[in-house]
């Protein structure tokens, strides 16, 4: 499988506010009872104003996006999400294993966090990520 990675640009904001509600409106509904559009705009608004999101592309086309960072002593896999149709393919797993080869390669651990509702939560399980900590609505995941 080969998953091309971009970075993304102003011109892919709305493809990638697209791929983030596709990927997250129903385990926010889930979990909080709504989706409500302006908080969920607003929280994506200061994720995309710091940066760093890269658009994955499968067979040339956008299937959803990927946003971490380098935290010094961790890697942290900030946000992986990609559109309905191509969740559940391996897309998510080829693109967190490239994360935790990059972890691996400078000795840190890969964490992220993931909502308690979340089915990617059995998804970072079967790639060795283990709870590490939990807030009232998270939990924080890593692995070595």
């Amino acid at each position: 499988m080969h998953i091309a990675r971009l970075k993304a640009a102003q011109s892919d904001r709305d493809f990638i506010w697209s791929a983030y509600e596709s990927a997250y409106q129903n385990v926010v509904e889930h979990q909080f009872g709504a989706w409500e559009i302006k908080l969920q705009k607003s929280a994506f608004d200061e994720k995309w104003r710091q940066g760093g999101f890269e658009v994955l592309e499968l067979n040339g086309r956008c299937v959803g996006a990927v946003w971490a960072t380098n935290e010094g002593g961790f890697l942290q896999l900030r946000d992986l999400f990609l559109l309905a149709k191509y969740q559940g393919r391996g897309v998510g797993s080829h693109v967190v294993l490239q994360e935790l080869e990059k972890a691996r390669a400078l000795g840190v651990p890969l964490r992220l966090r993931v909502l308690k509702q979340s089915q990617a939560i059995a998804l970072y399980e079967r790639l060795g990520f283990t709870i590490c900590g939990e807030t009232l609505t998270q939990y924080w995941m890593e692995v070595n």
